[in-house]
């Protein structure tokens, strides 16, 4: 426990002394490069303003006064921004026969969505979202109203009709339109370019987590801890530490960088960040850890270079790959070592959802525990003996 102690408050303190260049490297830097290029590249990415209307078709089969407040939904004045009803609309949304009556007696109903033509996977999903967030608003109020058997005729009919109207009501509020507008939400050109950038910067980190390593080699700090009472394992673990802290700091500063700044972040839940923060962190930690176990300074300099240089021409931070129409750059793009990280930080810009991340979080732990698994057999191997 004292171990892990000293090595907490060395760490920190190792960072504080070095925070002119913290500052400067993952503050200012990113600040300047992302407000550079993200001026250039705006024009490419759309607001939510200037979104182009869903043309949608609905068909209802079952004529009744649930699938009338159902058709209502899309035509308040929050919904007309981004839905046009017409009769000739790319996506054909069918009211099925029985909807009502199944509805009311807790039956499963499905209200199907078909796009005529292939236009935009992402309007389709939009459509879809609506739909459950309005069927389980239907459903809770159907739960509340359930004593409705025990009502006589004229109170049943009363009941019926506040429902409606409860519904009908919730559709026009503005969190139907929020939870719509989320799965709809177009990145700006900032906002991209904070969640492409992460992939140069955590690889900056990894370099720095591997070159303090080797420093320590050649000052004769390792030698020293190597030569104390204290295993291979634990020493291991120990730079393990040391490197999630580093790079846990330095990630915190670059999300709070773009936060405090307004370009990017500041809509989403700070718990999420800090879960994509973990995540992060153990990746770069034990990314770290698998290349100082296995090579030697010279090959993990060489390593770390042509990671980072990959993750320049193909990381999106500094080539933008909106618009990009060559295949083999499209699938050179799609092995980016940090694509798991830049595609959870959009994520959580876009809909702000723990159901949207949990996928990404889950696999960047399960890769830090694969790597490190591999590390630590390799300590207990061979590590360090010469």
């Amino acid at each position: 426990m004292m171990r892990i102690k000293a090595t907490i408050i060395t760490c920190l303190k190792g960072t504080i002394v070095s925070w002119k260049q913290v500052l400067l490297m993952y503050c200012i830097f990113p600040i300047i490069l992302s407000v550079g290029l993200g001026y250039f590249q705006k024009d490419s990415f759309k607001t939510e303003s200037e979104i182009d209307k869903i043309n949608i078709t609905i068909v209802d089969k079952d004529d009744s006064s649930s699938s009338h407040v159902f058709r209502e939904l899309f035509k308040a004045n929050e919904m007309q921004k981004l839905f046009n009803v017409t009769k000739d609309g790319d996506y054909l949304i069918t009211i099925p026969e029985n909807y009502e009556n199944k509805l009311m007696n807790f039956k499963d109903v499905t209200i199907t969505v078909d796009e005529k033509e292939r236009v935009s996977r992402d309007n389709e999903l939009i459509i879809k979202n609506i739909i459950e967030q309005y069927g389980k608003n239907v459903t809770e109020n159907l739960i509340v109203g359930n004593k409705i058997e025990n009502l006589d005729v004229a109170d049943k009919d009363n009941l019926y009709n506040n429902i409606a109207k409860e519904i009908n009501d919730f559709s026009k509020e503005n969190s139907l339109k929020i939870n719509m507008v989320r799965g709809k939400k177009i990145l700006s050109s900032y906002e991209n370019q904070a969640a492409s950038l992460i992939t140069f910067m955590i690889t900056i980190m990894a370099m720095g987590c591997v070159g303090s390593y080797y420093l320590e080699k050649e000052n004769g700090t390792f030698k020293r801890l190597m030569s104390t009472p204290i295993t291979k394992e634990i020493f291991f673990n120990l730079e393990l530490l040391c490197f999630f802290i580093y790079s846990f700091i330095l990630g915190a500063v670059y999300i709070l960088t773009f936060a405090f700044s307004g370009l990017a972040f500041r809509d989403v839940n700070p718990l999420y960040l800090f879960m994509i923060l973990i995540g992060q962190s153990l990746i770069v930690t034990t990314l770290s850890g698998l290349i100082v176990t296995f090579l030697g300074k010279k090959n993990s300099n060489l390593l770390m270079i042509l990671i980072l240089y990959f993750q320049i021409l193909f990381g999106g931070a500094f080539i933008p790959l909106k618009g990009i129409t060559n295949k083999v750059f499209i699938i050179l793009s799609e092995f980016s070592p940090g694509n798991i990280i830049s595609q959870v930080y959009r994520s959580s810009i876009l809909f702000n959802s723990f159901e949207k991340l949990w996928r990404d979080l889950a696999i960047m732990i399960m890769v830090s525990a694969f790597l490190y698994i591999i590390s630590i057999i390799k300590v207990k191997i061979r590590w360090e003996e010469e």
